[in-house]
C-alpha cells in the first residue's frame, strides 16, 4: 500500500491516543461492530491504536490480524500492544504493496484514515471483500481535513465496484465514514 506519500511512523507520533480516542470516539463506533469471540483486522493498522483498541473488544477468544505494509509500524504496534497486555490474540501481518497476505476470513475490517494512500483502491477492496466471512462487515474511514467529498465518494464508488455494498453510515469522529458488506 504505497503512493507518493504514505504516512511514516514519525507522523503517527503527533497523533498520541488519548486525542485520537476523544476525537475520533471509538469506543462509541466499535462498540456496535466488534464482538467478543470475532475475528478482526486492521488494515493499515499503523503504530496499533485500532489493533489494541480490537483487540479488547473481541477478548481472549477472539483474535485481530493488525496489517501493514512498513515495518516500523508493526513494530510499534507489537510493542503497544505488550504493554497494553493484548499482544496474545493479535497477529500482526506485514503486507506487500498489493497484496494483504491474509487468507483468513474475518467478521469485522477496519481501514482507518489508509484507503487514500493506496494506489490499487479496487485491488485492496476485492482482497478485503474475499476476507469477509458471511454477513462480515467492513469499516471504510478516511480524514475530512485530507480527503475531500468527492474523492471519498470514487473511494467508495470503487469498493462497490469491487463487490461491496453499503450498509450503513457511523459518525467516526473527523471522518468520512462507510459500513460495507459484500454485494451479492
Amino acid at each position: 500500500m504505497a503512493k507518493e506519500h504514505v504516512a511514516k511512523w514519525y507522523h503517527m507520533l503527533l497523533y498520541p491516543d488519548w486525542l485520537r480516542r476523544w476525537q475520533q470516539k471509538p469506543g462509541r463506533f466499535l462498540a456496535e461492530l466488534v464482538r467478543p469471540g470475532m475475528v478482526a483486522a486492521d488494515v493499515g493498522c499503523g503504530l496499533g491504536f485500532y489493533a489494541v483498541e480490537l483487540a479488547r473488544r473481541v477478548g481472549e477468544t477472539g483474535r485481530v490480524l493488525a496489517i501493514d505494509f512498513q515495518p516500523q509500524m508493526l513494530s510499534w504496534a507489537q510493542r503497544k500492544s505488550r504493554r497494553e497486555g493484548v499482544s496474545e490474540c493479535i497477529e500482526f501481518v506485514q503486507c506487500e504493496v498489493d497484496d494483504l497476505k491474509v487468507s483468513e476470513e474475518v467478521d469485522f475490517c477496519l481501514s482507518m484514515w489508509v484507503v487514500h494512500e493506496v494506489p490499487d483502491r479496487g485491488r485492496l477492496f476485492g482482497q478485503i471483500r474475499d476476507m469477509l466471512k458471511p454477513g462480515g462487515r467492513f469499516l471504510l474511514a478516511e480524514p475530512k481535513f485530507h480527503v475531500k467529498k468527492d474523492e471519498f465518494e470514487a473511494i467508495c464508488a470503487e469498493a462497490e465496484a469491487a463487490g461491496l455494498r453499503r450498509v450503513g453510515e457511523p459518525a467516526v469522529g473527523l471522518s468520512f465514514a462507510v459500513l460495507w458488506g459484500r454485494a451479492g
